[in-house]
């Protein structure tokens, strides 16, 4: 192998879920004696670029889907001309960087176009299988969903088992190799005393973000729980308070989130796929509140209140009393799920490829 393969880890810029994920991918790769170079956009590139500052990051094609309508895969299909031209724009700058920068292997976290047969590309999801309400619009998801993910030389499922936390929408797919890389998550579990009864973690895009924000803090001040709401916005640092029980901060980095989720009592956060990987890492119990008119949110969600893990509510129905009362009823993530069982050896074998 060579001294220091370069290895391009290209997270999607929806949210920061994508990128939080590939933090224990870039830090196994490091690990295993690889050289990561990062790629991604807005919010992503931010968030890695302070967690990983002495790497080179490279600018990608910001995919920059807008929510003119409450249903995710409507608005992606009013957007598709623009997916697509985005799509053709990071599989050619991709090729170009492959080239001058010497890399020899891609790892792109839901990345449509970051595939090449100029060196080994790995694809890294949950879904197979989208969660869309209508049959015609389900076909038509899944088939450009699973033409692209073709494209990979090998699947990478961040859980312990096909169907398992991610439910249906992780079925194994015909003539596409897969590997379980486990729970991915930047977390292990931690002790320390409570400081905080509630982490209110917010997430992904606008304007649902701040309309939910403004519903849990409504009820949480009137609530008698301590509680740090995490605003998700990475643009800048801030930090006050919004009612006498409620501290209110804009981002924290790894260290500040970990420390932040082993000391809060109970968790009120999105059920984005990562947000639970993270529950799980630390054995966290939690309410969820699935992203409006997103179905992938909404069918995890039910899948794990189903199974006894976590309740979840809607944000046009939200009531923290009940809520969080129903809490203790779930068994939650517990025991806390080590991370990353399968990453060692899925890393192994792609920088094999490359000797």
């Amino acid at each position: 192998m060579l001294a220091t393969p370069r290895v391009l880890v290209t997270p999607l810029d929806w949210g920061l879920g994508h990128a939080t994920r590939c933090v224990p991918v870039i830090r196994e790769l490091q690990r295993q004696g690889a050289e990561p170079v990062l790629a991604t956009a807005g919010r992503a590139a931010a968030y890695l670029k302070a967690e990983f500052p002495g790497l080179e990051h490279i600018l990608f094609p910001a995919y920059d889907i807008r929510y003119p309508t409450a249903n995710m895969y409507w608005n992606m299909g009013l957007q598709a001309v623009k997916l697509l031209r985005v799509i053709r724009q990071e599989h050619e700058l991709l090729q170009a960087v492959i080239r001058q920068r010497n890399v020899r292997a891609v790892i792109s976290d839901n990345r449509f176009g970051c595939f090449s047969s100029l060196a080994p590309s790995v694809f890294i999801t949950h879904q197979s299988n989208l969660a869309v309400p209508s049959f015609p619009a389900w076909w038509a998801a899944n088939k450009a969903n699973q033409f692209f993910m073709r494209q990979y030389r090998e699947w990478w499922l961040p859980d312990y088992k096909p169907e398992g936390f991610s439910g249906a929408l992780s079925r194994p797919l015909a003539q596409l190799p897969y590997r379980c890389l486990g729970i991915l998550s930047r977390f292990t579990p931690m002790q320390c005393d409570p400081t905080y009864d509630v982490l209110a973690l917010l997430s992904g895009p606008e304007p649902q973000r701040s309309r939910l924000e403004q519903v849990l803090v409504q009820q949480l001040r009137f609530l008698p729980h301590r509680v740090l709401l995490v605003q998700g916005k990475t643009e800048s640092y801030e930090e006050f308070e919004a009612a006498p029980n409620i501290k209110v901060v804009s981002f924290l980095n790894q260290a500040g989130l970990q420390q932040a989720l082993t000391a809060s009592k109970q968790v009120v956060c999105r059920s984005g796929y990562s947000s639970l990987m993270d529950l799980a890492a630390t054995g966290k119990k939690a309410l969820l509140i699935p992203t409006p008119g997103q179905p992938e949110q909404q069918y995890l969600a039910m899948h794990l209140q189903s199974r006894g893990i976590c309740p979840f509510q809607h944000q046009h129905s939200v009531n923290l009393t009940q809520g969080l009362a129903r809490i203790p009823q779930y068994r939650g993530f517990s025991p806390p799920m080590k991370t990353g069982e399968g990453l060692e050896a899925a890393v192994r074998a792609l920088l094999g490829r490359v000797a």
